[in-house]
């Protein structure tokens, strides 16, 4: 690995984060440089292929500020994808540019889009260096940069790597698959020789689980929601962290969780109930239980039925082909159902 040396003290950087919590644990730990995010949902609606990244940016706009159909009005409208890209842009601003992302779906997501449009928008003679964690010594259970201390996190800036070729890509190449209007490529492509970017493999693997499943058409993430349900019902407060059990790239926002309670309570027939009640933080401040139908379902007993959802490129609804991820099959999981 092409480790970069110690800074100079005039170096100036530009730091491009993950998210915010990130932003200040850099600012908290005294690196110096401006900073900035790159930390769009691209799990969550559409983003198709074939088009210029500014059409692209139209639609993921419309999409995060609710105007989409089907769209989640909660998550923040002011994520502003031309000031991210506009940030870098300004290269004769910054010495080195620094991308700090982790391990999970969301994070490897925003670093295949990422480095593309660095390669193709940043002069190559500009430094562009890497910190993507998976894991921290004394931290088993390691989930992302914003669980360290600022000292924890500073201590990362001198393990950075200089992007090379190859990263670059595999950037592209697996950008493009995720943007395809049919997975195959994807499913391929996580397969293939992924060492360049060494946590993308796992989080394409739990991207595709994210489709309906043969077993009964929920994806991984519902069946998981579902399963914390039963019995009693639980609220989303209690639930959100207890969605975190058995994964190793998880990626499921309290947003998000909110609004996939949402959805399945209103699906014909229902799968859950949703109740409000008291929790230190509002949009997880509701109990699920499990409807007869939902019971049903997680017991293997009916399918999900159709669903109307956009993953990547690709477009689940009604009337199209429909794609399932397969457990039983060693490879090729993600299969079209006839």
């Amino acid at each position: 690995m092409n480790r970069q040396p110690k800074p100079a003290p005039d170096t100036r950087f530009l730091h491009v984060a993950n998210g915010s919590s990130t932003t200040r644990l850099i600012a908290a730990a005294g690196i110096p440089g401006e900073m900035s995010l790159w930390a769009d949902v691209l799990y969550e609606g559409p983003v198709p292929g074939g088009l210029s990244d500014e059409s692209l940016m139209e639609i993921r706009r419309r999409y995060l500020s609710g105007e989409a159909e089907g769209a989640d009005a909660s998550l923040d409208p002011s994520n502003d994808l031309r000031q991210w890209r506009a940030t870098i842009a300004r290269h004769d601003s910054y010495d080195e540019l620094v991308l700090w992302f982790e391990h999970d779906l969301f994070d490897q997501l925003n670093l295949i889009q990422l480095l593309p449009w660095i390669c193709e928008r940043v002069p190559a003679e500009k430094v562009v260096s890497l910190i993507c964690a998976g894991s921290f010594p004394g931290r088993p259970n390691f989930k992302g940069l914003g669980e360290l201390t600022p000292g924890e996190l500073g201590s990362l800036l001198e393990a950075r790597t200089r992007v090379t070729d190859e990263q670059y890509s595999l950037g592209q190449r697996a950008w493009h698959a995720f943007r395809e209007s049919t997975p195959e490529a994807l499913d391929a492509l996580r397969r293939e020789d992924t060492s360049a970017l060494p946590y993308l493999a796992a989080a394409l693997t739990r991207f595709l689980e994210e489709y309906p499943w043969t077993t009964d058409g929920l994806s991984r993430t519902e069946r998981r929601l579902l399963h914390l349900a039963s019995a009693d019902g639980i609220t989303l407060f209690d639930a959100f962290p207890r969605m975190h059990d058995d994964e190793d790239a998880y990626y499921v926002t309290d947003l998000s969780l909110a609004g996939m309670a949402e959805a399945l309570s209103r699906t014909s027939p229902p799968l859950l109930t949703l109740t409000a009640e008291e929790a230190p933080y509002a949009p997880l401040a509701v109990r699920v239980t499990l409807t007869t139908t939902g019971a049903a379902i997680l017991a293997g007993k009916q399918d999900r039925g159709p669903i109307d959802r956009w993953f990547g490129g690709v477009h689940l609804h009604p009337g199209a082909p429909v794609w399932k991820w397969d457990p039983a099959r060693d490879q090729d999981r993600i299969r079209g159902i006839s």
